[in-house]
């Protein structure tokens, strides 16, 4: 995971297409995968960014952005339920992402 120091659009479409990342050059967006800040921080004060996996009390969820209501959601794992993300403020903790901490994933899937 890198933190963007720069991007630059596209003036006509406002595209995002190239990104600046620390120790390399611009480099085409196509290249990485870029991820949202929800606006929300975990109970220890983390930010929490799509894609990343919260537990609440005993359930794990993977944060996602609904392109429907054009908000951000927690999906528990192994379910097809979800609920607002801002149940992170009450007891939600981020324990990763799904990128860098695919174990988590399956580990959270195989006990439901």
């Amino acid at each position: 995971m890198l933190k963007p120091q720069a991007l630059s659009f596209d003036i006509q479409s406002s595209i995002p297409f190239a990104v600046s990342v620390p120790g390399k050059s611009w480099e085409p967006v196509g290249k990485f995968e870029l991820l949202q800040w929800t606006g929300f921080s975990d109970d220890n004060g983390i930010d929490v960014y799509e894609a990343d996996l919260v537990q609440i009390s005993s359930d794990i969820y993977k944060t996602i952005w609904n392109q429907t209501l054009a908000t951000f959601e927690l999906e528990k794992l192994g379910s097809s339920s979800s609920c607002n993300i801002s149940l992170i403020t009450s007891g939600g903790v981020v324990i990763g992402n799904e990128y860098q901490n695919h174990d988590l994933i399956s580990i959270a899937l195989e006990e439901d």
